[in-house]
């Protein structure tokens, strides 16, 4: 490669190569192998693209471990901060495997696939180690505050444990709104236990940014006073918040005559609200049908 390009010209090139990987989404063999190759790389740009695009490839041969070794040991925050997005679905997947037990958890989690590494036995390793860099990480006073942020984001889907909902009340009290909104987003994999916290960003003048978080961590909640808190907020003039309001509405299902209200908002003067409202009906019909199953045909839903 460096016969055709500079030393400058070449991290780009990785770096374009890298990205390209990453948005079609499907990794050849040949494709997997230049990640694992520039994982290893000298230049911190490389590495941290390479990390990136390892979320695609994670079950990888050796993919894990290198991933693991730059969350830990590199010298570059924002190439530890790539590795740790990357290796948030390790911790997805062993609460799915029930390596964690999530108490009252209300999210769901995509189905499991087959993958060789976890039929091994070694993903147990992996999860233990990535959890150890976590709570090291966060433990430290003096570790960098977006690389916190990160590893908080990775510790969302353990909410369940004491240990994390004490950084999740730290970090949503601290004045810097990246902070707050990291806590935010960990709150929405366990709503029921941030009930008072999430209903009181649910407020016309809370910042976009805040508010719409705020809207989007209740979206598996069940409870109706968040529901109440949302359904104040249907007259609200951005239509962006707006259209989150619809979506996580439907999906609460907490809220009288909901059905007409989304066929209103269907016709909406705004075209982004008019499509949410129709993918808010189709959530709130799927989940109407569901229960009039599971009510008169129990175990239908099986």
């Amino acid at each position: 490669m460096n016969q055709f390009f500079s030393e400058d010209q070449e991290w780009k090139f990785i770096l374009q190569k890298l990205s390209e990987i990453r948005t079609r989404g499907e990794y050849s063999a040949e494709e997997v192998d230049f990640i694992r190759q520039q994982l290893q790389a000298l230049d911190d740009r490389v590495r941290g693209g390479a990390a990136l695009a390892a979320e695609g490839c994670l079950f990888e041969p050796q993919i894990i471990d290198l991933l693991l070794d730059l969350a830990e040991n590199d010298t570059s925050v924002g190439v530890r901060k790539a590795a740790l997005q990357s290796l948030q679905d390790v911790v997805r997947e062993a609460v799915e495997q029930g390596l964690e037990n999530p108490a009252g958890a209300s999210g769901d989690f995509d189905q499991l696939e087959e993958w060789t590494e976890l039929q091994e036995g070694s993903f147990r390793e992996h999860f233990e180690r990535l959890k150890y860099i976590l709570f090291t990480i966060m433990n430290d006073d003096r570790s960098d505050l977006a690389l916190q942020q990160m590893a908080l984001a990775a510790l969302a889907y353990l909410g369940h444990l004491p240990e994390v909902q004490e950084w999740i009340r730290r970090f949503f009290r601290d004045e810097q709104q990246s902070s707050r909104l990291v806590a935010l987003h960990a709150m929405g994999k366990f709503p029921q236990y941030w009930e008072e916290e999430l209903s009181s960003m649910l407020e016309p003048d809370t910042p976009k940014a805040l508010l719409m978080e705020a809207v989007s961590s209740c979206f598996s909640s069940h409870s109706q006073h968040l529901a109440r808190k949302l359904e104040a907020l249907l007259d609200h003039p951005d239509p962006e918040v707006l259209s989150y309001v619809l979506m996580t509405l439907a999906n609460m299902n907490q809220t009288e005559n909901l059905g007409d209200i989304l066929q209103r908002f269907s016709l909406h003067e705004d075209s982004r609200v008019q499509e949410a409202a129709r993918k808010a009906i189709d959530i709130f019909t799927q989940k109407n049908f569901d229960r009039f199953l599971n009510q008169y045909y129990p175990g239908s839903e099986e």
